[in-house]
């Protein structure tokens, strides 16, 4: 089935966005830096994103979905489904693997480094980048719950916040920007994670 026309206008609006964000940056992020990247009347930008939080809500939730699927086609399993203990350390191994990757994408990183700075000073920004990260907590938690199944939710929630975190940070210091990449490195921040979703190191 081909797309409709408002779902392609909406995904070049979409890209558009996120070109601003990576090459120009906070500082022409203002709707008619968009729209004129887009290369359209900010009336047919708002038409589809009434305000900047809209959009940037938008630009975050598709790049939470696009990662989420990569992420599915490597791990070799829905991350949608919740169901309990059927994590085992092969699976996490190749999940967090496939996650860390994600997290070496520098467009990404730039993008996001850009929202964040935006959201320092414009709290509809801030709250389209808090949306994200509770989406983003919920999937972890629903991975979390597959292999500590006995947790109970407040528990499951602090745990996905601490993996979100370990990775959202090993992004920026992982990135060209920092420079602290390391194979080492890598390989101590999935042992963490797994540690943190199994409640054990995995057998050597």
């Amino acid at each position: 089935m081909t797309e409709s026309k408002g779902a392609l206008r909406k995904a070049a609006l979409l890209d558009a966005a996120e070109e601003v964000l990576i090459t120009k940056g906070n500082a022409n992020a203002a709707m008619r830096d968009f729209a004129a990247a887009a290369g359209v009347r900010i009336g047919h930008l708002q038409h589809y994103f009434p305000t900047r939080s809209d959009l940037i809500r938008a630009v975050l939730e598709r790049s939470l979905e696009r990662s989420l699927r990569r992420l599915e086609d490597s791990a070799g399993f829905d991350l949608h489904s919740e169901a309990a203990g059927t994590l085992s350390h092969d699976d996490s191994s190749r999940l967090l693997t496939a996650l860390l990757r994600e997290h070496s994408e520098m467009a990404d990183v730039r993008m996001h480094l850009e929202i964040w700075a935006l959201a320092a000073s414009d709290e509809q920004a801030a709250g389209a980048l808090r949306s994200f990260y509770t989406q983003y907590a919920a999937h972890v938690q629903g991975v979390v719950r597959r292999g500590r199944p006995e947790l109970p939710e407040p528990s499951l929630i602090g745990l996905a916040a601490a993996i979100v975190s370990l990775f959202e940070g090993a992004a920026v210091t992982r990135s060209d920007i920092a420079g602290l990449r390391t194979g080492s490195g890598d390989d101590a921040i999935i042992r963490t994670a797994q540690w943190l979703i199994h409640g054990q190191e995995p057998a050597q």
